[in-house]
C-alpha cells in the first residue's frame, strides 16, 4: 500500500475505537496514526492485538482501547495520553505508534521549539478582533507582492497609480532574499460578494469530491470555477480547487499554491483553514523552487498575524527549502516530544511500548536510534515491509507478534 498524501485524505478523521467491555481490569491505550497502515488497517492491529492480549491474560482481563487519526504527529499524540492517563486509573501499556505523521502534519512544531527555548512568539501586527482585519492583512499583503489591488484599494500610499503598476509590471518585492514569482489572488480587495452558502452549494462541493475521486478532472474544475463566481471568498472551494490541481498532476504545483494561498487569504484567522494544513503539506512533500515561494508567503504573513496558525509558525521555524534539513529538523520534534511521552508514562508508572513503523517510512529509522528509560519497550519492524505487502492480515499478525516478543523479554 503506498502511502497517500492526497490532499482530500487530510480531513482529521478521528474515530476512538473503544471496546465494549468495561469489566476489563486493566487496559491497553493504543496511541497511532494510521498513514502507514491506514484507517482500517489501525482497526484490524487493533483488533489482532486484542486477540493476543486475550489469548495471554485470559478474556476480558486486559481491554485494548485505540485512539488513531490519518496524521496524528507526536505532540497530539503527547497531549492525548496526558489526558488519557489523567481520566483512565486503569492503564498497563500505553502502545505508541506515531512519528511518520509529523513529517506531513506540522500542528505543533512551534509549541516544540518553545519547549526547547527555540523559539519566541509574535504578536499579531493586525488584530484579529477588528471589524476590517482581513481587508487590512489582505492590504498588506498585497503591497508586499506589488499587486494591482494593493494600489487600486490604497491610491494614496502609492505614488504610481493602478494603471502604472500594471503596465509595468512591478515585480513582488524582495523579502527574506526572494522574490516570488507566484502570486495570489486578492478576491477580498475587489469582491463585495455574499460568504454564507446554501443547500445547493453543499451538494455541489460534495459533487466535486465525488469528481476528483472519480479523476473525472474536468467536470470538476467546471463546477468549482461555478461555485466561485458565487462564492468567491469561500476557503473551501480554494482547497478543493488546489486538491484537484495536485491530484490531477504534480506539474500543476504552482496553481495548486497559488490556490491555497488565495484560500488562506479569504479565511486568514480561522486556524482550522484547510487551506493552512494544504499549504503545510505542500512545503513538507515538494522540492525545488516552490519551496521559495512557500517561505515568502508564510513569512510576510506570519509578519502580520502573529501565532495564528500553527502550520505557518513552523513553516516560518523551519525556514529553509532544503529537504535533508527539514527532514533533520522534524526528526528532533519526533525525538524531544517520544521522551516527554517516556517521561509521562514513567511518572504515571505505566509502560510505554513504542510500536516500530515498517521498512520504508521516513521516522522508523528515528525511533529505532532513541534511547529510553528501563521503562520503555522497543518494538522492531523494520523487516516488514507494509508498504508493498500484499497481504495485509500477515502484516497485522506479524506486527502484533513482535510486540508480544517484545514485552516478554522485557
Amino acid at each position: 500500500m503506498k502511502i497517500s498524501v492526497s490532499f482530500f485524505l487530510v480531513s482529521f478523521l478521528l474515530f476512538p475505537l473503544y471496546a465494549a467491555d468495561k469489566k476489563a481490569k486493566s487496559s491497553v491505550l493504543f496511541v497511532a496514526d494510521s498513514i502507514v497502515l491506514g484507517n482500517n488497517g489501525v482497526k484490524e492491529y487493533s483488533s489482532v492485538l486484542q486477540n493476543m492480549f486475550d489469548k495471554e491474560y485470559g478474556k476480558n482481563k486486559v481491554e485494548v482501547k485505540s485512539y488513531s487519526f490519518f496524521d496524528l504527529n507526536t505532540s497530539q499524540a503527547l497531549k492525548l495520553i496526558r489526558y488519557l492517563l489523567e481520566k483512565q486509573q486503569n492503564a498497563q501499556y500505553v502502545i505508541l505508534m506515531t512519528g511518520e505523521g509529523n513529517f506531513y502534519n506540522l500542528n505543533g512544531f512551534s509549541d516544540y521549539l518553545l519547549y526547547e527555548g527555540k523559539y519566541l512568539p509574535s504578536k499579531a501586527v493586525i488584530a484579529p478582533e477588528d471589524s476590517d482585519a482581513v481587508f487590512k492583512l489582505n492590504l498588506a499583503v498585497a503591497d508586499f507582492y506589488n499587486s494591482i489591488s494593493a494600489s487600486a484599494n490604497s491610491p494614496f500610499k502609492y505614488s504610481a497609480s493602478a494603471a502604472y503598476r500594471q503596465i509595468a509590471g512591478s515585480p513582488p518585492k524582495i523579502f527574506n532574499g526572494y522574490r516570488a514569482k507566484i502570486v495570489p489572488s486578492f478576491e477580498f480587495l475587489r469582491s463585495e460578494s455574499k460568504l454564507s452558502s446554501d443547500v445547493s452549494f453543499a451538494d455541489k462541493n460534495k459533487a466535486v469530491w465525488n469528481y476528483i475521486g472519480q479523476k473525472q478532472y474536468d467536470k470538476a474544475e467546471g463546477l468549482l470555477r461555478e461555485m466561485l463566481s458565487d462564492y468567491p471568498l469561500n476557503s473551501g472551494i480554494y482547497y478543493a480547487l488546489g486538491s484537484l490541481r495536485l491530484t490531477s498532476s504534480k506539474k500543476y504545483a504552482d496553481a495548486a499554491l497559488a490556490a491555497f494561498e488565495s484560500g488562506i487569504l479569504t479565511n486568514p484567522f480561522d486556524s482550522d483553514n484547510k487551506c493552512y494544513k494544504a499549504l503545510s503539506l505542500m512545503y513538507m512533500s515538494y522540492r525545488g523552487k516552490i519551496l521559495n515561494e512557500i517561505l515568502y508567503f508564510s513569512g510576510v504573513l506570519k509578519s502580520f498575524i502573529g501565532e495564528i496558525s500553527p502550520e505557518i509558525n513552523a513553516i516560518c521555524a523551519i525556514n529553509t527549502a532544503d529537504y535533508e534539513e527539514k527532514i533533520s529538523e522534524i526528526s528532533k520534534w519526533v525525538m524531544s516530544d517520544t521522551k516527554r511521552i517516556d517521561d509521562l508514562c514513567r511518572q504515571k508508572g505505566v509502560a510505554l511500548i513504542i510500536n516500530g513503523l515498517p521498512s520504508g517510512t521516513k521516522s522508523e529509522s528515528v525511533l529505532k536510534n532513541i534511547l529510553y528509560s528501563t521503562n520503555t519497550i522497543f518494538v522492531d519492524n523494520s523487516s516488514i515491509n507494509a508498504l508493498k505487502s500484499s497481504d495485509r492480515d500477515k502484516v497485522y499478525q506479524e506486527m502484533a507478534e513482535n510486540l508480544f516478543a517484545a514485552v516478554k523479554r522485557k
